[in-house]
């Protein structure tokens, strides 16, 4: 039962949702919470809407569009409900990174579906829990949907509608993921989160190297990191057509090795010369990062791999077989 309703009172509901009213439910919970404020005779109006929980990524984003038509509400707020981000959201919660560098205690990988969930988390809790969670959910360890979309729309090799921004590149992103999601929703499993987040550790390991770099004179490193990382994912698949970049070894060391960060030197200062060059056809930078020619142009660049490069990959075949292997010893267990 999702609900009791007697002579037309709400008795008893489980898996509530706030459709359109969370900022007024917050401000309500921490006047309460914060400030012991009576609010015996405050009242709210409210329209509740009971839906099968089949129909729920359906009819959910429908009922927002709705409710929500006289303000500006960005699609990614829409897309949010959608299972694939449910499913994302409940492996980050219960999945345990590996500890890092010599750290005492395992963290997690916040995955925040909807917008303020980290901050909600912790409005709660006393001083010591508020502690507890965050020394396990760092706060540089909570990736938005946004984000996520931005690196796994480089990493497919979409740089330029990474360019063009974080709710145009989502929506995009959206329609991509909800047509694999059709196709294969059992792939995106614990396996395709933990790569996700080695794609992130990736990310923003670059976006912290680019201001170190002599050749950098400031500016469009949102534009450098985009175009780097789907440039080294368009060359391993030249380098090494058997091969992809092993995400599970950083998944397991947390970290990018010397060797791949080595290589993203080499690719950043490339990619920053050819999108700054002056024979762009396109005078502003930004302007012109965003447009499919400034892609097929970076994908022009030829770089040799760095020493020892290859032992950042794991062969396709390689991948085949440990998942047989994880297979059969499944099948024996039971």
């Amino acid at each position: 039962i999702d609900a009791i309703v007697s002579n037309g009172r709400l008795l008893y509901a489980k898996d509530l949702q706030i459709v359109n009213g969370g900022q007024t439910t917050a401000s309500l919970a921490a006047a309460r919470k914060l400030d012991g404020a009576d609010l015996s005779k405050i009242y709210v109006l409210m329209k509740l809407t009971q839906v099968p929980s089949e129909a729920a990524a359906e009819v959910v984003p429908l009922i927002s569009r709705s409710a929500n038509s006289q303000n500006k509400i960005n699609p990614a707020d829409f897309f949010s409900t959608h299972e694939y981000h449910v499913r994302m959201e409940q492996i980050s919660r219960r999945k345990f990174a590996p500890a890092k560098d010599g750290a005492q205690h395992e963290t997690h990988w916040f995955y925040e579906r909807a917008r303020g969930q980290y901050i909600q988390a912790t409005m709660n809790l006393t001083k010591a829990q508020e502690k507890k969670f965050v020394t396990q959910n760092p706060k540089d360890q909570v990736v938005t949907k946004t984000d996520l979309a931005k690196v796994l729309s480089a990493w497919d090799g979409y740089p330029h509608y990474v360019s063009k921004g974080a709710e145009s590149n989502f929506e995009k992103f959206a329609e991509r993921t909800e047509e694999q999601w059709e196709k294969r929703k059992d792939d995106f499993n614990e396996n395709y989160f933990q790569e996700a987040m080695a794609l992130v550790i990736l990310y923003r390991t670059v976006d912290k190297l680019i201001p170190k770099q002599p050749w950098y004179d400031r500016g469009y490193k949102a534009n450098i990191v985009a175009y780097s990382v789907a440039l080294l994912h368009h060359l391993i698949k030249n380098w090494y057509p058997d091969s992809d970049l092993d995400l599970q070894k950083i998944w397991n060391k947390q970290k990018c090795s010397d060797i791949l960060i080595h290589q993203m030197t080499i690719v950043t200062e490339e990619v920053y010369k050819v999108i700054t060059s002056a024979s762009r056809p396109i005078e502003n930078v930004t302007q012109w990062c965003k447009q499919a020619a400034c892609w097929e142009e970076v994908k022009k660049i030829k770089l040799n791999p760095v020493t020892s490069f290859y032992t950042v990959l794991q062969g396709k075949e390689d991948r085949h077989v440990i998942l047989e292997s994880l297979i059969t010893l499944l099948m024996h267990r039971h």
